[in-house]
């Protein structure tokens, strides 16, 4: 397994990855940040039902498998937002008539799951090989009782948090493409939580390229 290096500055959880765990899916990867750790795999681009074809881009399916049996509402929730994600990020017209299955496995939810998960997606579709218009970044901030942001808060701080809020950011132009809050919080507060997490999400885009160059320089 590859490590990303701690920054004393943004202080992100600390970070594993490895690429090409499952055998049986065109692509795959496990993350850890932190303690929580998910699984993902990539199937596709496959032959789906016609139903589900389309001829301008490809039919992507999200599956969410919690560590604890059936999925809920609100996991429900997270394969939309992981979904919408990936979608952006695919280029989906290259594929038309066909369908992306991204399934994913939560292993350990101590805090920051869905960033987790989104992280793990982008290094899951890095390795399988389809063609992306760039890769993505998810940074989750905290709001605790006396207004303060906490950059990737730990579980203690994420349970006893007034708000949690959510960042993506493209690898081109570290523009926001997908942001989620629960909670309530000031303008200042998302304001201060928006530029931390994109100053942080530099660090994940190193921790990408040194995964994807370690995997290349073994193929």
């Amino acid at each position: 397994m590859s490590e990303a290096a701690d920054s004393k500055e943004c202080k992100l959880k600390h970070m594993k990855c490895e690429l090409n765990v499952l055998s049986k899916s065109d692509g795959s990867a496990i993350l850890s940040q932190g303690e929580t750790v998910t699984l993902i795999s990539v199937n596709g681009p496959l032959d789906i039902k016609v139903q589900n074809q389309s001829i301008e881009k490809c039919y992507l399916e999200v599956l969410f498998c919690t560590k604890g049996g059936r999925p809920s509402v609100p996991d429900r929730y997270k394969e939309h937002i992981i979904r919408q994600t990936c979608e952006s990020a695919i280029m989906g017209s290259l594929y038309p008539r066909t369908g992306i299955t991204v399934t994913i496995q939560e292993l350990e939810d101590y805090g920051g799951l869905l960033s987790c998960t989104i992280n793990c997606a982008c290094l899951a579709l890095l390795n399988s090989g389809l063609a992306m218009r760039y890769v993505f970044a998810a940074v989750s901030c905290a709001v605790d009782e006396t207004g303060n942001v906490i950059l990737e808060p730990k579980y203690q701080e994420v349970m006893n948090a007034k708000a949690i809020l959510n960042f993506v950011f493209d690898s081109r132009n570290k523009n926001l493409i997908t942001g989620f809050s629960e909670g309530i919080f000031s303008e200042a507060a998302y304001d201060e939580a928006l530029e931390m997490s994109r100053a942080a999400s530099d660090l994940v885009f190193l921790f990408y390229r040194d995964i994807v160059t370690k995997y290349s320089n073994v193929i």
